[in-house]
């Protein structure tokens, strides 16, 4: 419904150098492909936000994670580049398995792209991005049950056109992208963009010295275009590869003496009074961790007019490899070392068929898509012996493998007492097989002069087929040592457990054992729209969207159970009912748009991730939760002068559980139905831009913000991300403000801006909790400092 990002394009039309009458015209002329046509933003019938080229440049974003806050309704973690998590409307998972989905569908240039390897890849060269909010399973499909996130990027142009932009800022960085666009004919073209984005980091490790928190990476795209009548064939290449750092784990808990003292496995008042702020505390990690991406896409596209229908084909290939290790126990203590390991490794075919076309009386759509996606994924616990022995004197026991290296100390073992440290690493293999196929029809029907009925349906299977090996502990110098001398001591190697952090799925999948599950959905949509005046739309939409089921990587098929649900271990489908009424106002007396609508979903078996089990550290299960939420968007702009612009958007929204129970991580249930799911009530952005004429060409100036209301806490929420500790607070309310001062000659070719992002240097700890539970010693993450970056951009 929304085009609050078109809002912002226009907001910074002093970098665009048009004059305000043109700008006035384009607010109407926003075409995105939301519904599989070409169409006005204003004319289409569905909540959304448009983010264009220009709104990319001057928020300075290199992904989608760089949006966050500035489209109230979109949650993008972009923390680990390699495991982000998406949400709109509330609607989000954190898992990063391979066995599940995430209900928000993302899409570049209509072809699918996961949640973990291609989900977060690096703007290039980009048209505009769609971000569609409620279900878009009819027309989008699969996965895309609380929303869509379309991104479009640019075609080769029939004339030769070269640009190049570079940006230097604190923190080293040094940002570089390049186009180059040639014909290659009369009816060929071709099209190649040229990223680099590099930066040190804002923060040093204190332990190994390393600068963190920053990124490395570049990334291409080579297009073809082959025009022959009214028949287009376009073949693009993309390639990307990340190396940099993982993402630091600040430690709250500092000291010797902690956490062994006072910890009683709850995070009561006498112990989060120990805590430090991590704001403030040297970073102290005993890795620097690893993020590393290889990303390689194949897209062939057609389109062809046969009579009065068009054939569109999209068929693309997909692979990636992905690493990330991170630290687990924010501290550079060796008795608590944790690290944690994903690698991912994946290929996937899609092909589309689609046909379209149009009569006086109706606009129609109809398709089929095919889907094959193999994975594989490895997952680490690397720890070390003295780390085992803590967890077991956390847990009331005792500090057995070093009275067993004291022992063999005594035994005359040279070079070994009760301080020595050997390494101890645990994996979970997985692999899984994901085959789809859908047909789907959409129908635009034209009732009368200003009235039309849209109808939609999707039909949708998917098969999954998983297989698990946790195969037993890797510690080769410690099992040397023990083969070597532990007969003569007395001791017996195999005495020692296989598994302690996969202690529960190790003995399930000691060899492979594999599951597989089906599931078939119809998706449908109805959409009544009308135009109360040229100007005014009214819409009422009920959608619903799904999402396939699926597997827990951690959690293999038990047959010897009697419990049905550890038998088969797979999950039932998302399914999201979604009931919208809205309006999109163009007031060109005022010059002014206005927009809003009206929600209100139920959400049922949303899979998530959630720390827990028997294991001494807890390991992420799924769970299923039902969900409910209403709410309201709005957002407008005005045009007070022909040089100043006003705009703003809001989302508010009570989104709360009708469904959940689990165990927490010391075995208790927990059951949070009828309790806040924890998204704010309030989200909204702001901002004015204003232009002038100046030293032979145009100045401007963009001031803009975004504001989150306070966490809604539950009962799951109250001990970490709602922390209210002496030293600082988690799940308060957010604030950032970013600030943008722009030159462009005369002839808008070449261009000056200064980039403040952060302006008033807010900062936050968020995502405060981990996996060393067992050892009271969460850690967070905190929003980067103020940053501020010189560009420079021109054009031929």
């Amino acid at each position: 419904m929304r085009i609050l990002a078109r809002s912002i394009a226009l907001a910074f039309a002093g970098t665009m150098l048009h004059h305000a009458a043109q700008a006035d015209d384009d607010m109407q002329k926003v075409i995105v492909t939301a519904q599989s046509r070409a169409q006005s933003a204003q004319e289409v019938p569905i909540s959304m936000e448009v983010v264009t080229a220009r709104d990319i440049q001057n928020l300075g974003a290199r992904n989608l994670g760089d949006l966050t806050g500035y489209l109230p309704g979109l949650q993008v973690d972009a923390t680990q580049a390699t495991q982000p998590i998406f949400g709109i409307r509330g609607v989000q998972a954190g898992d990063f398995g391979i066995g599940t989905d995430t209900p928000v569908g993302i899409y570049v240039d209509g072809v699918y792209t996961g949640k973990t390897g291609g989900a977060l890849m690096n703007f290039i060269d980009i048209q505009r991005v769609e971000v569609l909010k409620g279900p878009q399973g009819t027309l989008f499909g699969r996965n895309s049950a609380a929303g869509a996130i379309s991104v479009v990027t640019n075609e080769p142009e029939a004339d030769f056109d070269a640009s190049g932009h570079i940006k230097v800022g604190d923190y080293g960085r040094a940002n570089l992208d390049a186009m180059l666009n040639v014909p290659l004919g009369a009816t060929t073209a071709a099209r190649l963009v040229f990223v680099r984005d590099t930066s040190n980091g804002w923060v040093r490790n204190a332990t190994t010295g390393t600068r963190t928190a920053g990124d490395n990476s570049w990334a291409t795209r080579l297009s073809i275009k082959q025009k022959a009548g009214d028949a287009t064939l376009l073949l693009s290449w993309e390639h990307e590869q990340l190396r940099q750092h993982g993402w630091p784990a600040f430690g709250v808990v500092k000291g010797t003496a902690l956490p062994m003292a006072g910890y009683t496995g709850v995070y009561d008042a006498a112990y989060v009074a120990n805590f430090s702020d991590p704001r403030k505390t040297p970073l102290e990690n005993d890795t620097d961790g690893r993020e590393t991406r290889n990303f390689d896409g194949v897209t062939l596209r057609a389109e062809l007019p046969l009579g009065g229908v068009t054939l569109r084909s999209t068929t693309a290939y997909r692979t990636f490899s992905s690493l990330n290790l991170t630290d687990n126990d924010g501290t550079a203590r060796n008795d608590f070392m944790l690290a944690t390991q994903d690698q991912k490794k994946a290929y996937n075919w899609q092909q589309e068929f689609k046909l379209s076309g149009a009569t006086d009386k109706l606009d129609w759509v109809a398709g089929v898509s095919f889907y094959d996606n193999r994975e594989r994924q490895r997952s680490s616990a690397i720890v070390n012996t003295q780390t085992l022995d803590s967890i077991s004197l956390m847990q009331g026991g005792s500090a057995d493998l070093a009275s067993l290296f004291s022992g063999l100390g005594e035994a005359g073992v040279p070079g070994v007492d009760s301080n020595s440290v050997f390494g101890w690493e645990e994996n979970n293999y997985a692999r899984l097989h994901t085959r789809a196929a859908s047909i789907y029809g959409d129908l635009i029907w034209r009732l009368a002069p200003g009235t039309r009925l849209t109808t939609g349906l999707r039909w949708s299977r998917d098969r999954k087929e998983m297989q698990w090996y946790v195969p037993g502990r890797q510690s080769a110098a410690l099992d040397t040592l023990l083969n070597t001398y532990g007969p003569a001591a007395g001791i017996d190697a195999s005495a020692l457990p296989a598994n302690v952090i996969f202690a529960a799925a190790g003995p399930l999948a000691a060899t492979p054992v594999n599951a597989t599950h089906s599931w078939t959905d119809w998706s449908p949509r109805l959409v009544l729209d009308h135009k109360l005046t040229e100007d005014l739309l009214l819409f009422a939409s009920l959608s619903r969207g799904y999402q396939a089921g699926g597997f827990n990587v951690f959690t293999p098929p038990n047959p010897a159970s009697s419990n049905p649900r550890e038998r088969d271990p797979s999950f039932n489908p998302e399914k999201m009912t979604n009931l919208e009424l809205g309006f999109k106002l163009y007031a060109p007396s005022l010059r002014a748009t206005f927009n809003g609508s009206l929600f209100a979903y139920r959400f049922k078996n949303l899979q998530d991730v959630k720390l827990g089990g028997s294991s001494a550290i807890p390991t992420y299960n799924i769970i299923n939760s039902d969900q409910e939420a209403k709410g309201l968007d709005l957002d407008g702009r005005i045009r007070i002068t022909p040089r100043v612009m006003l705009f703003a958007g809001v989302e508010l929204i009570d989104q709360t559980y009708q469904r959940f129970e689990t165990t927490d991580t010391s075995g208790a249930t927990l059951n949070l139905s009828g309790q806040p799911v924890g998204t704010p009530v309030f989200s909204g952005m702001a901002g004015v831009n204003a232009n002038w004429d100046a030293l032979s060409g145009r100045m401007s100036a963009t001031l803009q913000g975004s504001y989150h209301g306070k966490n809604r806490c539950n009962d799951d929420t109250r001990a970490l991300q709602c922390l209210n500790a002496p030293a600082f607070r988690t799940g308060t309310a957010v604030s950032k403000a970013d600030l943008r001062v722009g030159w462009d000659t005369a002839d808008g070719k070449f261009g000056i801006g200064l980039l403040v992002n952060n302006l008033f240097d807010k900062r936050y700890v968020y995502n405060l909790d981990g996996q060393t539970k067992a050892f009271g010693l969460p850690y967070a993450s905190i929003t980067a400092p103020r940053s501020i970056a010189l560009e420079l951009r021109g054009s031929l």
